[in-house]
């Protein structure tokens, strides 16, 4: 997963990433803070997805309306906004898309990306659940490429 998320890294590098233990004790400790943003489509955020996650389509060209409908407009309110995808690619692209379209006098809201995703996050057994709410292990990878990075055991069937 390394030279992955290395790359990303590489690409977006005006991104912020956390890392899935970095984000897993944000969610002990501020989850009131936190805005968790799927940018998967709809199928993979079926199969899983982090709890409380709002999914967002990664093909959206319409980022002002976004920003707008999460309540990101401004205001004082200290907010992290953590996207995530399948391996980061996607999330970091959206990461910057919204950082770009968030207004002046927004508050401290911060805009990051997942490093490694949700293969990253299911390889170290981190908690998702399904569209129905059920504790799941599995993650639908995008294709066939991204499904080798995952453990073969949380590999959804596509």
């Amino acid at each position: 997963m390394e030279p992955v998320s290395e790359w990303i890294r590489w690409r977006f590098p005006a991104v912020p990433s956390l890392g899935p233990a970095a984000l897993e004790q944000r969610l002990r400790g501020e989850r009131e803070r936190l805005l968790l943003l799927d940018v998967r489509s709809a199928a993979e955020y079926e199969v899983s997805h982090l709890e409380g996650a709002v999914r967002i389509d990664p093909d959206t060209s319409d980022v002002g309306t976004v920003v707008k409908e999460l309540g990101l407009t401004g205001g004082t309110e200290e907010k992290e906004v953590i996207c995530y995808c399948t391996a980061g690619y996607h999330a970091s692209e959206m990461a910057e898309r919204l950082d770009k379209a968030l207004p002046p006098g927004r508050g401290s809201t911060r805009v990051y990306s997942l490093e490694g995703g949700l293969v990253s996050w299911a390889n170290d057994g981190k908690p998702m659940v399904d569209s129905g709410g059920q504790t799941t292990a599995l993650v639908h990878p995008y294709n066939k490429v991204w499904a080798q990075l995952l453990e073969p055991q949380y590999r959804a069937p596509v």
